[in-house]
């Protein structure tokens, strides 16, 4: 009886063994392969029913999955500096963490150029020429700098002190860089008037117009090369003038210049009297002698004859005898 049951116990434990055996090994997989007429086929299966016993106890002592799933990590050891610099993010701008970026970007150029050149010779530049071609205004470069109240008035000053250094270089030797910079902050809005004053040249005839004003008087000349007549409201000075200091106002620009004889002045003059007709017509003979020559314009502006004298009369005032003059005093 007793060697019955220990064999029956002996099985038992075979059988147990044998079971947590297969819960605990390896899931194997079936290869089962299937041949044809014209192919052969293999196929690789793994079934359900072959999971660990450890994979069974994971899913069902948990629920869902609640793993994230992360980035893989990017190995930038053994990167060279041009593959760093594709993949990093850079600013444009070297200012960008600047107060003013896009401000701090121009002066660096400008700073830039003005090293660079700084050999190079210059030249001064006339009012006439400045005129011409202004910068940008500080509300426009605001405006262009998208940078609002940052951009302050000392800021604008010292971008323009910048450009007018780079400006007075001799535009014979300025290098097309400063040029295209140069060109990047002018205004768009062009002065007509110094246009005009630059632009004068002679007409087909050869002769030179210009006008001038003095006190009431206006005055439209046309000169040409001749022998030294001058006519003014088709009369000769003489005639004209019977004054000799108008008449000496006549021929005071071509002293100036050295040059007496050597033009015909026809002139219309209407207003004032002849003091003021007669300065008139001097202005503007030196403004026709600058078209003929412009190297005669310092000259004749040392002389005080490039600008007209702007006074004019003073008006009466009420209770006086003129501008200032009282009237007599009288006891009774």
């Amino acid at each position: 009886m007793s060697s019955l049951l220990a064999s029956q116990f002996h099985r038992l434990s075979l059988r147990l063994s044998r079971r947590c055996f297969s819960h605990t090994s390896i899931a194997c997989e079936e290869i089962i392969v299937t041949t044809s007429s014209t192919s052969t086929t293999t196929t690789t299966t793994t079934s359900s029913d072959n999971v660990t016993f450890d994979q069974q106890l994971t899913r069902s002592n948990k629920g869902p999955s609640t793993t994230r799933n992360y980035p893989p990590y990017q190995v930038t050891e053994n990167l060279t500096m041009p593959e760093l610099n594709r993949i990093r993010t850079t600013p444009t701008l070297m200012t960008f963490y600047g107060g003013n970026p896009i401000h701090e970007n121009n002066m660096n150029h400008l700073r830039s150029l003005l090293r660079k050149y700084q050999y190079l010779p210059t030249k001064s530049l006339s009012d006439e020429e400045l005129q011409v071609r202004k910068f940008l205004g500080y509300e426009a470069y605001k405006e262009r700098t998208q940078s609002g109240t940052r951009v302050k008035k000392i800021h604008y000053r010292d971008l323009i002190s910048s450009l007018n250094r780079l400006r007075v270089i001799d535009s014979q030797l300025m290098p097309v860089e400063v040029i295209d910079t140069l060109e990047n902050y002018y205004s768009t809005s062009v002065n007509k008037t110094a246009l005009s004053k630059k632009l004068k040249s002679l007409d087909e005839f050869g002769r030179a117009q210009s006008q001038a004003k003095r006190k009431a008087a206006l005055a439209k000349i046309y000169l040409v090369r001749g022998e030294g007549s001058i006519m003014i409201n088709g009369k000769s000075a003489v005639e004209y003038f019977t004054n000799v200091y108008a008449r000496k106002n006549l021929v005071y620009p071509f002293q100036v210049v050295g040059q007496e004889g050597q033009y015909n002045v026809f002139a219309e003059v209407s207003g004032g009297g002849y003091t003021g007709q007669s300065e008139a017509v001097m202005y503007a003979i030196a403004k026709a002698l600058v078209v003929f020559n412009p190297l005669l314009k310092p000259r004749l502006s040392k002389a005080g004859l490039m600008t007209s004298d702007a006074r004019v009369v003073e008006r009466k005032k009420p209770g006086k005898v003129k501008a200032r003059k009282s009237p007599t005093w009288v006891k009774r």
